[in-house]
């Protein structure tokens, strides 16, 4: 197998997280580079996804941040192999990647108070940010919750995900778990793309309302079911992205926002909405669409509690 040669180019890892260090105690893995972008290259080892990031990104499960600004200019591609010795890493035939430098990205464990169901001044807080995500998203067309256009396939998608929303907002409110894992069968890997609109939706919506002490956390198996029995019917990175958020990992950018409406102390948390909705073409709406009727259902939860 390939060893370190002079004529390799060193990139450096400047943070990963957990997972993605645990790679590195391996007495020797071999994986392969699946997809190359500008700003991520996304690889396998022993099937499980892993992703290479530009510093320009912020941390992400399992991912590394590398120095570089962009990949454009490297001559990495689709099948390349990667050798890790010596805690560095062989990858394709010309780069070798070290991680002497790089340090451990572990975001602390978000908890919700349930007694903050009962303060009026947090209902007020959470109805603003509501009303900050519905002015955001009110006529942003990238997303299929929201398209506007004439293609008859977009029409049907979108149609489906609306109605797929408006039934698992009802059978939260309903709490009932048959009805919640069914609809979540039907949103994963509905839409295009390599997350797709129902994926993302998901991934916004259990970052708020399967946060451990919510009082929806509660239907955490409905969730479970529906995802695990219904990932083969979506892209490999989606559905690692969907287990993910089942256990409450998230990028960086959404941890810290999760994290600002929990404390509620942050007043202007409006930059923080536009940070995930600049995620892709379109992922970052729809997880704001998540994002806002979890906060919808907090909500309501709520005023039931206040009453």
């Amino acid at each position: 197998m390939d060893t370190f040669t002079p004529h390799r180019q060193i990139l450096y890892g400047l943070t990963a997280d957990s997972h993605f260090l645990n790679l590195l105690h391996q007495p020797r893995s071999l994986g392969k580079i699946e997809q190359v972008f500008n700003k991520a290259i996304n690889f396998t080892v022993e099937n499980t996804l892993y992703t290479l990031l530009c510093s320009q990104l912020d941390n992400a499960p399992n991912s590394c941040r590398l120095i570089n600004k962009e990949f454009s200019l490297l001559t990495l591609k689709e099948g390349d192999p990667i050798y890790l010795s010596n805690k560095e890493w062989n990858i394709g035939e010309n780069y070798t990647i070290s991680f002497s430098l790089c340090r451990h990205w572990q975001p602390i464990i978000i908890s919700f108070d349930s007694e903050k169901l009962t303060n009026k001044n947090y209902l007020l807080y959470i109805e603003a940010q509501i009303k900050n995500l519905d002015f955001i998203l009110h006529d942003n067309s990238s997303s299929l919750f929201n398209y506007q256009g004439d293609n008859l396939f977009y029409l049907t998608v979108s149609k489906k995900l609306i109605q797929l929303r408006l039934n698992l907002i009802e059978s939260l409110i309903n709490k009932d778990q048959q009805s919640i894992s069914k609809i979540i069968k039907q949103l994963v890997g509905l839409g295009i793309g390599l997350t797709p609109s129902g994926d993302d939706y998901l991934v916004g919506f259990m970052a708020f309302i399967l946060l451990k002490g919510h009082p929806a956390s509660a239907l955490f198996p409905a969730f479970y079911h529906g995802i695990t029995q219904s990932k083969g019917q979506t892209t490999p990175i989606s559905a690692i992205t969907l287990e993910k958020a089942l256990n409450q990992e998230y990028r960086e950018n959404m941890h810290q926002l999760i994290q600002s409406l929990v404390n509620a102390t942050k007043t202007n948390v409006y930059p923080q909405f536009l940070e995930i909705l600049n995620i892709g073409s379109s992922s970052g709406s729809d997880i704001l669409f998540g994002l806002r009727d979890a906060l919808y259902l907090t909500h309501y939860f709520g005023e039931r509690h206040v009453d």
